[in-house]
């Protein structure tokens, strides 16, 4: 499959099955999605993978810690994520500068653009999440996420259940502004 039909391929998956995911795998697609690039080589990404007990076992003890009103308010939205066999947290460093900022989450957005396209090219889905409780510090304590980090995007990885058809895009034509 050439780049191009694995761009036109992806879609965002929401119904996976329960075949498990290889995380031998998984760390590999990561070592490649690596290569995005990223200003002054400063990398400023890093993972945290859940999956099987590990996964229900953080979704359980975060959900203990909230209070019913919070719990109410997250709840669906975190089940729906959680219902995948793998997910993958993509976390960045923070900086003091905003511009700096601005080109390390454009760099971890391409890292996170080249993962889901392996994936795809594997025949793996995926769904590109970023939920409001990523923002709290309760999840943040509770997955690990140092002071000086922020989750950019939690992946929802595993195998296909039902076909997820492809959405119409609009042309780049009609989108585009040339100056001749």
């Amino acid at each position: 499959m050439s780049v191009k039909e694995i761009i036109r391929k992806r879609v965002s998956q929401s119904n996976f099955t329960d075949q498990k995911i290889d995380l031998d795998v998984l760390t590999r697609l990561l070592d490649d999605s690596v290569h995005a690039p990223n200003h002054k080589m400063r990398q400023p990404w890093r993972f945290i993978i859940l999956e099987g007990d590990g996964k229900e076992n953080f979704r359980t003890k975060y959900l203990n810690e909230l209070n019913d009103k919070t719990k109410n308010l997250f709840e669906m939205k975190l089940n729906k994520v959680f219902s995948a066999p793998v997910i993958v947290a993509f976390l960045m460093k923070k900086n003091d500068n905003i511009h700096d900022d601005l080109e390390d989450m454009q760099a971890v957005a391409a890292l996170i653009q080249n993962f889901l396209l392996l994936l795809t090219e594997l025949n793996i889905g995926s769904h590109w999440k970023t939920p409001p409780y990523i923002e709290t510090d309760t999840f943040k304590d509770i997955l690990g996420v140092d002071t000086n980090e922020i989750i950019v995007a939690l992946v929802m990885v595993g195998y296909p259940g039902k076909e997820t058809p492809l959405k119409p895009r609009k042309s780049a034509n009609s989108l585009t502004t040339f100056y001749r």
